[in-house]
């Protein structure tokens, strides 16, 4: 059970699944642990073309320590790049959701060589560019560490709208099986919700994107309610040569969409290899 040391000390939980092909670390959404990849990790791990997916999990949350707040964009970046150094990554493609996908854009940007590809999923550059959910939906998602829902056997249909696109929510039973059990052993804290919210009220990198050079695929649900596909499409024109693919879904992509990831992670790694390619041409032309 490998623990890595981010600043001020938090010991930082991480699993790694896979011994063969390029490194990959899933960094999930607010409040939320490792454990909310599901067998994903387990199944980029296996086939014919295999990834060794990290998984860590956010200081606060899982088996990583819960120091006090303030937590921050940068903090949540740096302790990513801890877990690289401690597992002896050089370079890994970096995979996030929501806000896994804000903590994604900082570690790219504070921690460029570490950094072989960018998979950004229903995510946002911050302010100023966000465009925020419907204050309705707003209002569902910050009641929800004192509305009770988190403890519930079944997923309600208002939670499950937050997650899922409208077409799918009466399939919430079969899509997000396994979330009512992981919420209810996963269990936040509200400072720790309070903490990682505050972080994403922080997240602001849209002047900076410009910056980052490694290959980027952004992935966006047509059906999002928490974080429009506006702000991917959005992320899409700041990041130099990103693509993007829209899917059907909602917030919670791989839910209605369970290859989405490899998928993305292999145009990545294919958009690298044509960088390559170019390179070498340019080199001997």
């Amino acid at each position: 059970m490998p623990f890595a040391t981010g600043p001020g000390g938090a010991s930082i939980h991480y699993a790694i699944r896979g011994t063969v092909g390029p490194p990959a670390v899933l960094i999930q959404g607010l409040g939320l642990s490792s454990r909310f990849w599901f067998d994903l990790p387990e199944r980029l791990a296996k086939g014919s073309d295999p990834w060794r997916a990290v998984t860590p999990d956010h200081r606060g949350v899982g088996r990583s320590d819960r120091p006090r707040g303030p937590y921050s964009m940068r903090l949540f970046a740096d302790d990513v790049a801890a877990v690289l150094d401690h597992a002896r990554i050089e370079r890994a493609y970096v995979v996030g959701i929501s806000l896994g996908g804000m903590i994604a854009q900082h570690v790219a940007l504070r921690h460029p060589s570490r950094v072989a590809g960018l998979v950004l999923l229903a995510t946002t550059a911050g302010v100023p560019h966000v465009r925020p959910p419907s204050a309705l939906h707003l209002a569902r998602f910050l009641s929800l560490p004192l509305s009770g829902q988190l403890d519930r056997d079944d997923l309600d249909a208002s939670f499950a709208r937050l997650l899922l696109s409208k077409r799918d929510v009466p399939r919430a039973r079969e899509l997000l099986a396994g979330w009512p059990a992981a919420l209810r052993s996963e269990r936040t804290s509200l400072a720790v919700y309070a903490a990682h919210f505050a972080a994403v009220l922080g997240h602001s990198t849209g002047s900076r994107l410009g910056q980052i050079t490694c290959p980027t695929v952004i992935v966006t649900g047509d059906d999002d309610v928490l974080l429009p596909d506006h702000n991917s499409r959005l992320l899409a024109r700041l990041v130099p040569g990103a693509h993007l693919e829209v899917v059907p879904g909602g917030h919670i992509i791989p839910a209605s969409d369970p290859e989405c990831v490899r998928r993305a992670l292999d145009r990545a790694r294919a958009m690298s290899d044509d960088d390559g390619d170019a390179r070498a041409r340019a080199a001997t032309g």
